[in-house]
């Protein structure tokens, strides 16, 4: 009898700890959320939800096994998403290294004889190739949130024993299998792969501007060219307020014009 009630303590303990495991939110993770009917990625702080974000932070090694890890994490709060519905990812294209300047390809070659990057969960698996790759998707808890940290593992290039040292970028979209919810935008990992931390900081802040270009005067669109349909909006919103009151004299005018056909063509 004592054995049994044991046995039955030990039971209770496993599962008491999967499901603070479940719903455990970890700094540095990414954050998902739903904003205007889509996924969104954000940060995850010490103090809660941060900002939208899409560049996220990670190293290869960081649990103690070479070339893999299982950071960031993923969270989501509990009533983020319907229950019964899944959230998964896709590989948007081939994974990138940075060599100094910017990122480029794993191998001049073609990424399929470079690097390449596995993600899994128990039997479930995707690999990085030439071009976008179908991942894989997995249940959303029972209370509406989801949290989980993938295994990333960098594969060598053909005829290697082991990847080379550098800052690599996986760039990925989240997607629930609702039929209201948009896939999240484009966001990308910079993974440490044994570079130094002054190269991971330059290769993680060249990420950032890349995918946080600076604003463009005139394009209101954000299609990074001012042209007739920035113009068209403009002439659309003139006398009012709002985004086509380029100079913020509370009215949209000649001025506003004026700025948006000295700014015209692709953005800088």
């Amino acid at each position: 009898m004592q054995l049994h009630i044991q046995s039955l303590s030990t039971c209770f303990a496993v599962i008491l700890t999967a499901a603070a495991s479940a719903s455990a939110q970890h700094t540095g993770d990414i954050g998902l959320r739903t904003v205007d009917g889509r996924v969104a990625t954000t940060a995850v702080t010490a103090t809660g939800y941060g900002e939208d974000q899409r560049v996220f932070a990670g190293a290869f090694g960081d649990t103690g096994s070479t070339w893999f890890t299982s950071n960031p994490g993923y969270d989501a709060l509990p009533g983020t998403f319907a229950a019964g519905t899944r959230i998964g990812f896709r590989f948007t294209g081939p994974i990138l290294v940075w060599d100094g300047a910017t990122f480029v390809e794993t191998s001049a070659a073609g990424p399929l004889t470079g690097e390449r990057l596995r993600i899994s969960y128990l039997t479930a698996n995707a690999t990085s190739s030439s071009g976008p790759v179908a991942g894989f998707d997995l249940a959303v808890q029972s209370d509406g949130g989801w949290h989980r940290h993938l295994s990333m593992t960098l594969q060598p290039a053909a005829g290697s024993a082991t990847p080379d040292v550098g800052v690599y970028l996986a760039p990925f979209e989240m997607y629930s299998t609702s039929p209201t919810l948009l896939p999240s935008q484009e966001y990308w990992i910079i993974l440490n792969g044994g570079a130094s931390q002054a190269t991971f900081d330059e290769a993680f802040a060249a990420a950032q501007d890349a995918m946080n270009p600076p604003a463009c005067i005139g394009d209101l669109n954000g299609d990074q060219t001012v042209n007739g349909a920035d113009l068209g909006m403009l002439l659309g919103a003139w006398g009012l307020s709002g985004s086509a009151d380029l100079d913020n004299s509370g009215a949209v005018d000649g001025a506003d014009l004026g700025t948006m056909l000295g700014a015209w063509g692709a953005c800088p």
